[in-house]
């Protein structure tokens, strides 16, 4: 098989099309993102030589008030004991009340936390439809600077909100689970309009022309264990088959994220039409291997990942390079994008280690993959 460009290749196991070798991918290589270190800068430069770039792309949106969030919504920033943390006050004026979250954030990059949710009981998701709602005027501009950016060496995903992930986040996974026994007809009126709206965000795309890879995250806060794959069915595959429908429709492609463990619902992604899969983590994060992901899917869909993180901020270079070879050895003759499991920058305070390791992915990926070439 003669060799593929980086863009080629991505629309072949978008395609769901055996590619030339497997795609390399470094989760989060973008030139236009702010990295949370400068530490990783080199590790961004040489992934821009050897990866298979997939460059963000979108445009203004909001699912709760559209346009109108900014005039509905207000913030403060509260000390805490710690100087390390602050609270983050952010109040959701409604024409039927106020709804508060409180964050705790950290002031060097760390990952925060919810210490409490807008949503904290069943009315307030009434509160929080009362919102107004008129969407953002639509540009596809961005799209179209990204894709030329990516050019022959990757692609531009436009991304998309979720609708069952719109309304979770702001419930907690607690009440989310009890709600959706409890009051489940009120989650799905909530969980309907919201993808009405994004399906209408990505009509509006579709008629300025966008045909390319849409994106989104969010299905992994409804599988198992917190959730059954019957909520799974209800609340993600029966609302995102019409979005999913609809894209393909036009001739665009479809991915989505999901951590977790996809034991109960891969197939569930095959049926509703996922184009690309992403992480199939490993054990034990996972509870499948890439290797039965594909007898599963039987090429019926491209798969994405499956390297953990934690693996190579952890490891060694000897490490990282048994697990590159591996996962690659695993979707040879598949449609299948190397990848690790998420962003290669999430460490705030990356050690010079760590950023060895992060440069031995990208090159034994690239090495590795090329040795597998068709």
């Amino acid at each position: 098989m003669a060799a593929m460009t980086g863009r080629e290749r991505l629309e072949a196991v978008f395609a769901r099309r055996v590619p030339d070798r497997p795609a390399l991918k470094l989760w989060g290589c973008d030139p236009a993102r702010r990295l949370r270190h400068t530490a990783y800068e080199p590790v961004r430069e040489r992934a821009m030589v050897l990866t298979d770039l997939v460059l963000q792309a979108g445009s203004p949106f909001s699912l709760y008030a559209g346009r109108h969030t900014q005039d509905c919504t207000s913030s403060t920033r509260r000390p805490t004991a710690d100087p390390e943390w602050v609270e983050v006050v952010t109040v959701l004026h409604t024409p039927e009340g106020d709804l508060e979250q409180v964050f705790l954030a950290s002031t060097s990059g760390r990952p925060g936390y919810h210490r409490s949710f807008y949503l904290k009981e069943p009315e307030d998701i009434r509160r929080l439809l009362s919102l107004p709602y008129e969407p953002y005027a639509f540009s596809a501009d961005s799209y179209a600077a990204r894709d030329s950016e990516a050019g022959s060496r990757g692609i531009a995903m436009f991304g998309l909100d979720h609708a069952m992930y719109g309304l979770q986040r702001l419930v907690g996974s607690e009440n989310f689970a009890l709600w959706s026994w409890e009051h489940r007809d009120l989650l799905l009126e909530a969980i309907e309009v919201f993808a009405g709206r994004i399906r209408d965000h990505a009509r509006r795309a579709i008629e300025a022309g966008i045909r390319g890879v849409f994106g989104w995250v969010g299905p992994e806060l409804c599988i198992p264990p917190l959730m059954s794959p019957a909520h799974f069915d209800r609340f993600v595959a029966a609302v995102d088959r019409p979005l999913l429908e609809l894209i393909h429709h036009c001739g665009g492609r479809v991915w989505v994220h999901c951590h977790g463990r996809m034991g109960p619902v891969l197939e569930r992604f095959l049926e509703m039409g996922v184009d690309v899969l992403n992480p199939i983590e490993p054990p034990p994060m996972g509870d499948i291997t890439l290797e039965e992901a594909f007898r599963r899917v039987g090429g019926g869909m491209g798969l994405e990942g499956n390297i953990e993180t934690h693996d190579i901020m952890t490891g060694t270079p000897e490490t990282v390079h048994r697990l590159v070879t591996e996962a690659l050895r695993a979707g040879a003759g598949q449609p299948f994008i190397l990848c690790p499991c998420s962003g290669f920058d999430e460490n705030a305070e990356p050690s010079p280690a760590e950023i060895r390791h992060w440069l031995a992915y990208v090159e034994a990926g690239f090495r590795e993959a090329e040795r597998l070439r068709g």
